[in-house]
């Protein structure tokens, strides 16, 4: 018998199983496929998650892959553009860009080498019950018994669909997302984590492991179909008609399929029962414009780690997961869903975004005085906005956000 099943092999899975087999716990970690497996996701990952992999003491091997340290922020926004270091807000002051299967490798090969049995190819058919209670699970000729079972497997969990978890949030799909891997890209003078507005779209830059680069365009979902067609208006061609993107994309070539979804639901669900839990996307799954899917599975990994019972399952460790769920991640979502509303902006807005882009000085006066502005707003807008700016902060990776509300 197992102290814990995870139903998945993708990052969440595979850092919680890596985490909870380095605790001591007997893990066994099945997937439907090999492994492993790539993703539709954000690949940036800020100082919680190199933090995260320092302790578990795989961050050597991650930057082994040759992902290098991101230490400056670069927008670009309607043809106007700012850069800047990241502040050092921790020792892991800035991001990294690596590919959702070679992160997810080494997170395994950290699991196996704790103890953790890994199974790939093992799909789960059904779960054992005594009563109410999860007990196992079952595949095609196969039975294993666990006081715990965790679905890491996705945001169409067959774990969540097979307890029953209610789903507690929902605000539908939002935008489609591409992403696509080239070489030959065109560095910046330092490299960077990249934001490109245009018309709209969003994108998503960086240099990644093994020499690639990691282009990922967000979009409307009513572009869905004519962005994944190969003709003039699909993928490479919108990033083409960007013409300081053209200029990066001149010699380069796209060396992966581009992978695009159109079904990135923002929602979550109960994350967990008697005997059950649900981590990573199987619990919120969130649109990658968020970049927090990693962040968010390693923190799933801490609070199943943190708050599993010495034996059984109980009543009070189901409702300490829970919680720590929704502080550090449910809330983000259900208060960051206003950011994924990216519309074109009006020539008048255009002008002005290019004016403050110019002149960096403006734009640092103008965020030191935004909370004398938001505090005349009405004490609800107030923490409306206070929500906005602490969970930006977090997910960013920034210096906490100013207080709205001066006094």
């Amino acid at each position: 018998m197992y102290d814990v099943i995870v139903v998945g092999g993708g990052v969440t899975g595979a850092a919680s199983a890596a985490l909870l087999a380095r605790r001591g716990l007997r893990v066994m970690l099945c997937d439907r496929t090999g492994l492993p497996a790539p993703a539709v996701s954000t690949h940036f990952f800020g100082p919680s998650v190199l933090s995260f992999l320092d302790g578990l003491g795989v961050l050597d091997e991650v930057l082994e892959t040759g992902a290098p340290p991101l230490r400056r922020w670069h927008l670009e926004v309607e043809g106007g553009y700012y850069g800047a270091p990241m502040l050092p807000r921790s020792p892991y002051h800035y991001n990294l860009c690596v590919r959702r299967e070679t992160l997810s490798a080494i997170l395994l090969r950290a699991a196996s080498r704790h103890g953790a049995e890994i199974r790939e190819r093992s799909p789960v058919r059904s779960l054992r019950r005594d009563g109410d209670q999860v007990t196992g699970v079952e595949g095609d000729g196969w039975s294993e018994k666990a006081r715990i079972v965790v679905g890491a497997d996705g945001r169409g969990s067959q774990v969540a669909r097979r307890t029953g978890a209610a789903t507690t949030f929902d605000a539908g799909v939002m935008r489609c997302t591409f992403h696509a891997y080239w070489e030959g890209v065109v560095p910046l003078p330092a490299p960077a984590l990249e934001l490109w507005h245009d018309g709209g779209h969003v994108l998503q830059v960086g240099p990644c492991d093994g020499g690639r680069w990691m282009v990922m365009l967000s979009a409307p979902i009513e572009q869905y179909d004519m962005l994944r067609s190969g003709a003039s208006t699909g993928y490479e061609a919108r990033l083409r008609a960007i013409p300081a993107m053209a200029d990066r994309l001149r010699g380069a070539c796209r060396v992966s399929p581009v992978y695009g979804s159109k079904t990135l639901r923002n929602f979550h669900r109960d994350p967990a029962g008697p005997g059950w839990r649900l981590a990573g996307d199987a619990y919120c799954h969130k649109d990658p414009l968020f970049g927090a899917g990693i962040a968010d599975g390693c923190a799933a990994a801490r609070a199943l780690a943190d708050t599993l019972p010495p034996d059984g399952d109980s009543r009070e460790a189901r409702e300490s997961y829970a919680a720590a769920l929704d502080d550090h991640v449910g809330q983000k979502v259900r208060t960051g869903l206003a950011g994924l509303r990216v519309d074109p902006p009006q020539p008048g807005q255009l002008a002005w975004i290019r004016g403050v882009l110019a002149h960096p000085g403006l734009a640092l006066e103008m965020a030191r005085r935004c909370s004398e502005l938001f505090a005349g707003l009405p004490e609800d807008r107030r923490a409306f906005w206070q929500r906005v700016a602490d969970g930006a902060a977090d997910i960013l990776d920034l210096p906490p956000a100013a207080r709205v509300d001066p006094s």
